[in-house]
């Protein structure tokens, strides 16, 4: 790795306490048919009682504001049926505990992960069958995406001469936090920054991301015509800690990675995007997020941002999805949806602190459903969607704001 040339969360769980009595370390609670553990990157859980083939899990919130991520992996101490029963009245699990294509699951210790489906899920609940002692399977709110999943990106493009890859901050535990150049910088080039986990758990924009990073370095017709007008920095985990440490992430106490890009900067790696941002003075923003999980209207893909800040960022958005749902298979989410809104004075959001600077011509967040009903947002799928994105940016005729008129 080169060097860019710029300069977890804890907290006491009594709040969370209140809210969930009992709650064990995992391994106080090994009593019943399976073992629970959560010593893997990106592992989260609490377990409230393991008797029998019973187990009450929850997620660990570390503190933090309630929310629905956990990842654990259960090892069968006996064959059977064991069930997996979440809270259903703790706060914060209005958002929900299980999905609408139920959990996730992995049989081979994470390598590769599908949804389980819905046919073992009863409520806050469901059930798994395992088939003989020592069987370890791992089940997930959402497929998972950490570092291993990022490496293994990496490794595949390691001879792509489009790409570049630095060590742009370290985080506050100390890890490498990634930048990757796609094309070169010119006198004709536009600079345009993505980025994605401001929120640790909102794992399914990470395989959207892959997909239009693939198509930019790419050798396609759509790939050399990116890169003949923009030179592409991305930045795949803002709240690297988060990620690897199985956070929450979202609503981080003071305030979560998205909010942080006010004056003072809290967390190393959004103040390290800011310095980026002095250095390449970037005209477009994309912010990749995933938004609730169970909440209706959050079943769509959808945009949010400032309407008119920068001038035109209505019009250039809603061009831009226009391009994408005209490329997405029937079988994607539906949208992506426009729905920016009038903005008076930013907010220290990602999308806001590049709507308001001067020169800016889009700035937007893109959400993607974790896991809507009938729709594919399995990692292939993910990856496609984020190729068709990347060939819709080229087709957007994004109009820029008249010299002193941003």
């Amino acid at each position: 790795m080169n060097h860019w040339d710029t300069p977890a969360c804890t907290g006491g769980m009594l709040s969370f306490f209140l809210l969930w009595p009992l709650c064990l370390p995992v391994d106080a609670a090994d009593v019943g048919a399976v073992k629970i553990q959560a010593e893997f990157p990106g592992g989260n859980v609490l377990v409230s009682e393991n008797q029998g083939h019973s187990v009450h899990v929850a997620p660990d919130l570390r503190g933090d504001s309630p929310w629905f991520y956990w990842c654990f992996e259960a090892i069968a101490i006996q064959a059977g049926r064991v069930d997996f029963v979440f809270p259903e009245k703790v706060a914060g699990f209005k958002n929900g505990a299980i999905g609408f294509q139920g959990p996730a699951i992995s049989l081979d210790d994470g390598e590769t992960w599908n949804w389980m489906g819905t046919d073992n899920v009863e409520g806050s609940s469901f059930h798994y069958d395992f088939a003989a002692p020592d069987q370890r399977v791992r089940f997930a709110v959402t497929i998972p995406y950490v570092q291993k999943e990022l490496d293994a990106f990496l490794t595949n493009n390691a001879n792509n001469q489009h790409l570049r890859d630095f060590v742009l901050t370290k985080s506050r535990n100390g890890r490498n936090l990634e930048l990757l150049q796609i094309g070169r910088p010119g006198p004709d080039k536009k600079a345009f920054l993505v980025t994605a986990r401001h929120h640790a758990t909102e794992t399914i924009a990470s395989y959207v991301l892959e997909g239009f990073l693939q198509e930019a370095m790419s050798d396609t017709p759509a790939g050399e015509e990116f890169r003949k007008r923009y030179v592409l920095f991305a930045v795949p985990f803002v709240d690297k800690d988060g990620v690897e440490e199985g956070d929450q992430g979202k609503n981080r106490k003071p305030h979560d990675h998205n909010r942080d890009y006010g004056e003072n900067s809290i967390y190393p790696e959004v103040q390290a995007i800011k310095d980026l941002d002095k250095m390449q003075n970037f005209q477009f923003a994309l912010d990749f997020h995933c938004p609730t999980l169970v909440m209706q209207d959050h079943q769509v893909m959808y945009f949010v941002g400032a309407k008119i800040h920068p001038q035109y960022n209505f019009e250039n958005v809603s061009e831009f999805a226009g391009w994408i749902k005209k490329g997405l298979p029937p079988n994607a989410p539906h949208g992506p949806l426009v729905w920016l809104r009038d903005e008076s004075d930013p907010s220290p959001k990602n999308s806001r602190y590049f709507g308001f600077k001067d020169g800016a011509i889009m700035a937007a967040t893109l959400e993607i459903p974790f896991a809507p009903p009938g729709r594919a947002t399995d990692p292939t799928s993910c990856r496609n969607y984020g190729k068709v994105m990347l060939q819709a940016w080229n087709n957007t005729h994004f109009r820029a704001p008249a010299i002193g008129q941003e």
